[in-house]
């Protein structure tokens, strides 16, 4: 914690580009430190290569196909984090490709679902909401399992004026508050995103198993169940560092409306997660090294709920 207040200093203090030096000697010490995480990237940059990866985006076969590309990616992708929450939109150059469909979003006033996964930054929806957002954004985030973490981004957030039109729905577990919030946030005609490449502890029981990279996994059943309930346009939404303070976001349609029927539903609900499992395993492949999963995400022996 006061490694992050620290290093919020800093960028408040001196940019991004000095802050940035920071990061080697921190992102380096988790990376020596972490031997089942190391393990694990290995082990999934050797699937996402086999996968057909294109060696413009992998790099070299040796060290420069490292897995302390990984983690350096991730520690880039906490920094702009900080960025986006101080307000600094003008530190970063964005690429949105697909604006036209939440422009659609906005002109229907149906509201919408963004998908997104821990791939790129999904913090980075902050530099459309901030920019050219034609709609507030509503986030369904699970806070307790990073609540300290969060508790500070929310507060430099606050301080320096940058929530903007983006709101946290904190996700209760057993409950159903967020639904209602995010349902109510849809009849405003506003959009509500969500991460939904891991599993959580109340989607032990709501999971389905799909083809990714070469493997099976488990996908939560619950954003598909949200967009069902919420009766919205749904899209997915990926932003992926392009360079230095760049970003691409793909912004891509994935259904006009998420329809389960009686007979068959638990075959509709796997068909949208294999969607989306297709749709995650493309831009994995443009972007192996920003997919920021240290865990052997295919291991049948993993905790299913410990993701």
């Amino acid at each position: 914690m006061l490694g992050m207040r620290f290093t919020a200093f800093v960028y408040r203090a001196l940019g991004r580009a000095l802050c940035s030096l920071l990061l080697y000697p921190i992102v380096a010490y988790f990376y020596l430190t972490d031997r089942a995480g190391r393990r694990s990237a290995r082990r999934y940059l050797a699937r996402v290569a086999r996968a057909g990866a294109p060696e413009s985006a992998l790099g070299r076969p040796g060290p420069a196909r490292h897995p302390f590309r990984l983690y350096r990616e991730f520690g880039i992708a906490l920094l702009d984090h900080v960025g986006f929450c101080l307000g600094r939109s003008s530190d970063f150059a964005v690429e949105i490709r697909g604006m036209e469909h939440l422009d659609k979003l906005a002109r229907d006033g149906r509201g919408g679902l963004v998908l997104g996964a821990h791939l790129g930054s999904f913090a980075a929806m902050r530099l459309i909401a901030q920019e050219r957002s034609p709609i507030a954004v509503n986030v369904l985030m699970y806070t307790r399992h990073a609540a300290r973490i969060n508790s500070v981004l929310l507060r430099l957030s606050k301080h320096s004026g940058a929530l903007g039109a983006v709101r946290v729905i904190p996700i209760e577990v057993d409950s159903l508050s967020h639904v209602l919030m995010a349902r109510s946030a849809v009849q405003r005609g506003e959009v509500v995103a969500v991460l939904a490449d891991r599993l959580h502890p109340h989607d032990v029981q709501r999971a389905s198993a799909v083809e990714l990279l070469g493997g099976c996994v488990e996908l939560p059943a619950g954003p598909v169940l949200l967009g069902r309930a919420l009766g919205c346009p749904v899209v997915t939404m990926f932003a992926l560092r392009s360079g230095n303070a760049r970003y691409t976001i793909h912004v891509d349609p994935f259904a006009e409306r998420i329809a389960l029927p009686r007979d068959g539903r638990e075959a509709a609900i796997h068909a949208y997660c294999q969607q989306y499992a297709q749709r995650l395993e493309r831009y994995c492949r443009l972007a192996p090294y920003q997919w920021f999963n240290f865990y052997d995400y295919w291991s049948e022996e993993a905790p299913r709920a410990a993701r």
